[in-house]
């Protein structure tokens, strides 16, 4: 990339909101932080108490309870995860793989973090806390002993409900916590695409294949909060989060992160610390985007790179690379169950799968879950993987 860090972060953010396809209007609104992953400390931040509707930035905490019982012994990779009935009713994006096909441990969050997969981390939390409502459980007590202020779950999977929020700050301390107490998770968050078969499933991070040293970590996307992001990137030994919500694409997402990330870069890296933050209160409510995010002009405006890999007009991309790509597979499950999903008695009658249906066009849903008309229909065909942005 030619950009330099040299140049006055202002001025990139200037010439990204120039050059982006769909400039947000009231960015300055928008929250966000930067941190320095090792010091915790914050380099740039705006409304970083603000609770939003977090997405699919959820699943960084549904990562972080799975990996905490990894720790534990209470699972293991090879612990087969059983996608069930429930798991199988998630909406998109989703990996359709029928009721009773086993992935291991692995695997699934292999597939939580680069496809986003909602009926994955449905099956991967039963698999973990016995039932979705033990794990939603321990999900927000790690939340309440993390000093996530502004954070409340209902789902593991970040699928829209009005009860579930987050904050800028609450995520930045969510991701150093991932990435500092589990340091083997780093890769997972740098594969840029899974090979299934003959199937390619580019991960929905942009950066990972456009900004040299990006290395994570998630996104999300909710027509009530927009299109969010968590975003990692490593140069000269230097490694910096940028968390940011509400953003109007995904194209616009990439490159918004892109520049606070270089902005990152430049800052020094004194000042007090994400974990030290508070918030002054008082507490208001997450916005709700829907109306504008969501809105059939909102939808057809919108310019997102198709296939994945296509290149963005911004000077602070560079051309679509070969990332980290990963080949999955069902099956190979060499290890036991948990216990707590054994007790729970989900494990899925043989012959149960059913018969694959046809799948609605659409690739968002509403608050309850209602579809929102999308003006390029996308294959129907279950179980064939099928791509929603986040």
């Amino acid at each position: 990339m030619l950009v330099r860090l040299s140049i006055s972060g202002l001025a990139l953010l200037a010439v990204a909101v120039m050059l982006s396809p769909h400039p947000a209007s009231a960015a300055s609104d928008r929250p966000y932080v930067v941190v320095e992953r090792a010091s915790g400390a914050v380099l740039l931040q705006n409304h970083p108490f603000d609770r939003w509707h977090p997405a699919s930035l959820t699943k960084l905490m549904t990562l972080y309870v799975t990996l905490k019982a990894l720790k534990a012994g209470e699972i293991s990779e090879g612990s087969p995860v059983t996608m069930s009935k429930r798991a199988s009713r998630a909406p998109p994006s989703k990996t359709g793989y029928p009721v009773g096909t086993k992935v291991r441990v692995d695997t699934a969050i292999k597939i939580l973090i680069v496809k986003s997969a909602n009926d994955m981390a449905v099956a991967l939390s039963e698999a973990v806390g016995g039932t979705v409502e033990n794990f939603v459980a321990r999900m927000n007590e790690e939340a309440a002993a993390l000093g996530l202020s502004d954070t409340h779950f209902v789902n593991p999977n970040g699928l829209h409900s009005p009860r579930q929020y987050s904050s800028a700050r609450d995520m930045a301390v969510l991701a150093r916590r991932v990435l500092d107490d589990f340091p083997r998770s780093a890769h997972w968050f740098g594969i840029s695409a899974l090979r299934d078969g003959d199937k390619l499933e580019h991960s929905y991070n942009l950066l990972l294949e456009r900004f040299a040293g990006a290395d994570g970590m998630k996104t999300g996307f909710v027509c009530a909060g927009g299109y969010n992001m968590v975003a990692s990137a490593t140069r000269n030994n230097r490694q910096v989060i940028a968390v940011l919500f509400g953003a109007n694409s995904q194209t616009d997402r990439a490159v918004e992160a892109a520049s606070l990330l270089l902005k990152g870069f430049e800052a020094g890296s004194g000042g007090r610390t994400v974990e030290a933050m508070s918030n002054p209160g008082p507490v208001v409510p997450p916005r709700d985007l829907r109306a504008t995010m969501c809105s059939e002009k909102a939808i057809k405006a919108r310019y997102d790179p198709a296939p994945a890999n296509a290149r963005i007009d911004s000077p602070l991309l560079d051309k679509p690379h070969g990332g980290v790509v990963e080949a999955i597979a069902i099956g190979g499950v060499d290890a036991p169950a948990s216990d707590a999903y054994l007790t729970a008695g989900l494990t899925p009658r043989r012959g149960s799968v059913p018969v694959p249906e046809k799948r609605p066009d659409y690739v968002r849903l509403d608050v309850d879950g209602q579809a929102i008309a999308h003006p390029t229909p996308v294959r129907a065909n279950v179980p064939t993987p099928t791509r929603s942005p986040r």
